[in-house]
């Protein structure tokens, strides 16, 4: 494979989650992550996505194909109409994306075919189904809820979704490191985890856990990671915003 097809598909699938991520079943712990990032509030609340990806299957898909399981899974989601189809093709690797904005959420679903060479040296296909909902206002509050949505919707489908759930939640003024210290224990508490790693990098305190009791994990070295809290300070605004996740957060900052 290109440099240019690995980078592709790195960013298309979160490659950690993809070749690392490990399904089993368990308690999810997304309700536990929004409340404490709503702990001020709802208004506290300022950004909410959830992501789920499986695969579909390994045969080759039409441009109709795509086009009707999209609209298919979005219909399932109530999106019938005031949407956007975009498609992008990069040599034998082809994605095609229903967008849909909205007042409460804005709405991304995917279909993704690409070519890869097996053990054999055999181009083979792969199709996955990748669901992002971005959360507006209110609704941030909800992102638990879009997380059993899409579980259900997949499983409905024959396909066992990996999931990542994300929140951002703000702070007055720059957070010191005792408070950051206390932020991050109580995360780690309310989620039944153990501090793995803690980094500092460009003005970004990130802190990476673990629980036995979240049904799934993605490597940090070599070391499972479920869990992720980190802050950034917004100098001009004065304002520490708090990004938690599950199991990591694949925001840029």
């Amino acid at each position: 494979m290109s440099s240019k097809s690995k980078i592709y598909v790195l960013v298309l699938i979160w490659a950690a989650a993809l070749i690392q991520l490990f399904i089993s079943h368990s308690i999810n712990r997304e309700e536990k992550m929004v409340e404490q990032a709503m702990s001020d509030g709802v208004n506290n609340l300022t950004e909410s996505s959830v992501k789920a990806y499986a695969h579909y299957s390994d045969d080759v898909l039409s441009d109709e194909a795509r086009v009707l399981i999209v609209r298919n899974i979005a219909g399932e989601l109530g999106v019938t109409s005031g949407y956007e189809l975009n498609q992008r093709v990069d040599g034998d690797n082809h994605t095609l994306e229903l967008k849909k904005y909205g007042k409460h959420a804005d709405t991304k679903i995917k279909v993704i075919s690409l070519v890869e060479e097996n053990k054999y040296k055999e181009l083979v296909n792969e199709n996955y189904i990748m669901i992002e909902i971005d959360l507006k206002g209110n609704a941030c509050s909800m992102a638990d809820t879009y997380v059993e949505e899409l579980e259900e919707l997949y499983e409905d489908l024959g396909m066992d979704a990996n999931t990542n759930v994300y929140t951002c939640s703000q702070h007055p003024g720059e957070m010191s490191e005792q408070e950051m210290k206390q932020e991050i224990s109580q995360f780690l508490e309310s989620m039944d985890a153990s501090q793995v790693e803690l980094v500092s990098f460009d003005g970004v305190s990130s802190c990476y856990g673990y629980s036995s009791n979240i049904d799934q994990y993605v490597f940090q070295g070599d070391e499972k990671v479920n869990v992720n809290i980190a802050f950034t300070y917004d100098e001009e605004q004065d304002v520490t915003y708090i990004h938690r996740a599950i199991p990591f957060i694949d925001k840029s900052f």
